[in-house]
């Protein structure tokens, strides 16, 4: 880092150096060919020659000398080097405004005594289109000079906002994959312990004999433990609102007969496969939810699960979801819950544009029911 610093200042003295002997020699060059210049002439002048190392910083400041040496000798390097920097640095109505005004300069001083004026029109046109090229040159260049270097910036700003880009993209789908991965702990290892615990704790209360009681309450307290710590884990990542790659309406009996829920049951799909992923997904999730929350705050009760499509018209099927349980008919034991179950279910099915609700019963049970549309020729 200090090297290239080092490099840049000494190429940058070389270049004052350079740019001080051009201007020198263009000095010396008119002070030939007018012999008679008087010393506040040639003292302006020098001043104007060494104030070209201030071209960077203060690049108008070396214009107004520049214009104070056109008018009072002349020199022509020094302001075509300012007007250089001009560009570079300011916008173009302030570089076209020195442009201007070096043009004038330089018109206004053909009409002082012993200058070469022109003594027709068609002269006078050229000598004017002369100066004004002469002036707008440098300044053209300096005004093309800084887009250049502000179309690289603009790339390399580009660039970097690409690599950025790339960057959260990647993040984005290592979160999408960790949330996946905690709703599928959520919705499928979460039902399944929470049944286990439930069945544990009711085999514990139904038998006999010491030794499976005891077995029985350890079954449960450790089904409770690791659930206590699936929760721990998903809580940390709230579950994706959509994911359209696990659950399906077909998937739906496997989970019915997991649960033993066959006799209270009544699927009616027909042609289950041409409904959406993301409808299957969201159906499949409504049941797998409501059952583990059943299961869970009303062990014992009865429990009616109802899936069934109609046509709405010629065109549009009509899917509805509906799972029902009794009140409890034992006292609820705590069990631990996550909270974005039912949350969760409402995004999922609303992104699947459906409609969802849940509730108590008019007979203190609990509901939960959510019904999609799909066309089939759109």
């Amino acid at each position: 880092m200090i090297g290239r610093r080092r490099r840049r200042l000494t190429g940058e003295r070389a270049v004052d150096a350079g740019v001080l002997l051009l201007a020198g020699v263009d000095l010396l060059q008119w002070h030939a060919h007018a012999p008679g210049w008087h010393p506040h002439q040639l003292a302006v002048s020098i001043v104007t020659v060494l104030a070209l190392v201030m071209r960077r910083r203060c690049p108008l400041t070396v214009l107004a000398l520049a214009l104070v040496g056109m008018a009072d000798g002349d020199i022509v390097l020094a302001p075509i080097i300012a007007l250089f920097h001009i560009g570079r640095r300011y916008s173009l109505r302030i570089a076209g405004a020195c442009t201007a005004a070096v043009t004038t300069v330089a018109v206004a001083q053909s009409l002082l005594p012993g200058r070469g004026t022109p003594s027709t029109l068609k002269g006078w046109v050229i000598f004017i289109v002369h100066a004004a090229a002469a002036s707008a040159a440098p300044t053209a260049i300096g005004l093309q000079f800084r887009s250049h270097r502000a179309l690289v910036s603009s790339y390399i700003e580009l660039r970097r906002s690409r690599s950025e880009e790339l960057r959260l993209t990647r993040r984005l789908a290592s979160m999408e994959e960790r949330s996946a991965l905690a709703r599928t702990l959520h919705d499928s290892i979460g039902h399944a312990a929470s049944l286990i615990a439930l069945r544990a704790e009711a085999l514990g209360s139904r038998t006999q004999d010491l030794a499976v009681a005891e077995d029985a309450a350890a079954i449960h307290s450790l089904s409770r433990r690791a659930l206590d710590e699936m929760r721990a884990v998903t809580g940390m990542l709230r579950p994706p609102e959509n994911d359209p790659r696990t659950g399906s309406l077909r998937q739906i009996a496997q989970l019915l007969a997991r649960a033993d829920l066959f006799d209270t049951a009544r699927i009616a799909v027909k042609e289950p496969d041409r409904w959406p992923a993301d409808i299957q997904s969201a159906a499949y999730r409504v049941v797998q939810e409501a059952l583990t929350n059943a299961v869970r705050y009303a062990p014992g009760a009865r429990i009616e699960v109802t899936i069934e499509s109609s046509a709405r018209d010629s065109s549009s099927e009509r899917l509805v979801v509906m799972v029902r349980n009794e009140p409890p008919r034992v006292a609820v034991s705590s069990m631990p819950h996550g909270g974005h179950g039912l949350t969760g279910l409402a995004s999922q099915v609303v992104k699947a544009q459906g409609k969802f609700t849940y509730g108590k019963t008019d007979e203190g049970g609990f509901f939960v029911q959510a019904v999609f549309q799909h066309g089939w020729h759109r």
